[in-house]
């Protein structure tokens, strides 16, 4: 039986952690992380608790890895790469998984490969969470497709779609333009609707499951309240990387930029507690137009109230 391949994690955030466990689980050796953040409490925790040893340095964490997976905001991708370059040897891989243009992952390509090892830009295309480290990726790079065959023996859903870098960060890009579009467009129009009256945000909502019967609108409106005000920094960031994509593509980016503008103000919000629900989000964000007047209704009285609200 053949050594399960080495992996090292770069950025031990959010999906580190999660693609560490889930290559564990399918019999991968993980070495080391290494994150900036490395004498961080919360990310030694996160070390003892996914039994991944928190790696001092860069060239501590890559030494031996195979696979050396770079997990970090999109605007350190550069940064990461350059920190490890050094210490990176022929034959080992670079797994860039960050949501970057095509033009950052061309630029960290060519601080990569001068040492030799294989750089393959991945895009996940889903949420890690519910997916886990199976949430599909886009592989692009020369060597796209040997590592496809390297990961595809741990249980991950990637496809190598091509050698040119930057293809797989482009349909990622091209597709966040709708995603991001979609939940900011959301977001707008339930904030601008509870502040009608009457009830006009569970209106809208039941326009649109009239209009669209095969979503639950409220479950979505719900979903999306609690990811958007986790994420909507991140978010943001990466509709700028998404803007630059298509001015590269010769597309005027006025969604994108719309859509980066309108994040960036939900992440300005002193909301204080994180909402659960889209009734939550809303009543906390009206209630800063309100001074320190606090609404005491319930999601189940919001409702309510919109149901007995005269036509």
């Amino acid at each position: 039986m053949a050594s399960p391949h080495k992996f090292a994690i770069i950025g031990f955030g959010e999906a580190g952690p999660i693609l560490a466990e889930g290559l564990k689980a399918n019999g991968a050796a993980v070495l080391a992380a290494y994150d900036i953040l490395v004498g961080d409490a919360k990310i030694a925790g996160r070390g003892r608790a996914h039994g991944v040893r928190i790696a001092a340095t860069p060239k501590d964490a890559v030494e031996g890895a195979d696979v050396v997976i770079s997990a970090v905001v999109s605007s350190q991708s550069e940064a990461a790469a350059a920190s490890v370059a050094q210490h990176l040897k022929p034959g080992q891989f670079y797994m860039d998984i960050n949501s970057a243009s095509p033009a950052v992952k061309k630029r960290v390509a060519a601080v990569i490969e001068p040492s030799g090892a294989h750089f393959v830009e991945a895009a996940v295309m889903d949420l890690f969470p519910p997916h886990g480290h199976k949430a599909p990726m886009l592989l692009a790079g020369q060597r796209a497709k040997a590592l496809e065959d390297i990961l595809r023996g741990y249980a991950m859903r990637v496809e190598a779609i091509g050698e040119a870098v930057g293809a797989a960060s482009a349909v990622k890009m091209v597709r966040s333009v709708f995603l991001k579009g979609f939940t900011s467009i959301l977001l707008e129009s339930l904030v601008a609707a509870s502040k009608v009256g009457a009830g006009a945000e569970e209106r809208v909502l039941d326009s649109l499951q009239t209009t669209f019967p095969e979503m639950d609108w409220r479950k979505v409106a719900d979903y999306y309240a609690e990811r958007l005000v986790k994420h909507a920094r991140r978010q943001s960031a990466e509709m700028h990387e998404v803007a630059e994509t298509l001015t590269e593509l010769g597309v005027e980016p006025i969604t994108a930029l719309a859509s980066a503008d309108r994040l960036a103000w939900l992440a300005d919000l002193p909301l204080g507690t994180q909402p659960k629900t889209y009734a939550e989000l809303l009543r906390a964000i009206n209630s800063l137009s309100l001074g320190t007047e606090q609404s005491e209704e319930t999601d189940g009285q919001v409702r309510d109230r919109a149901a007995h609200a005269a036509p």
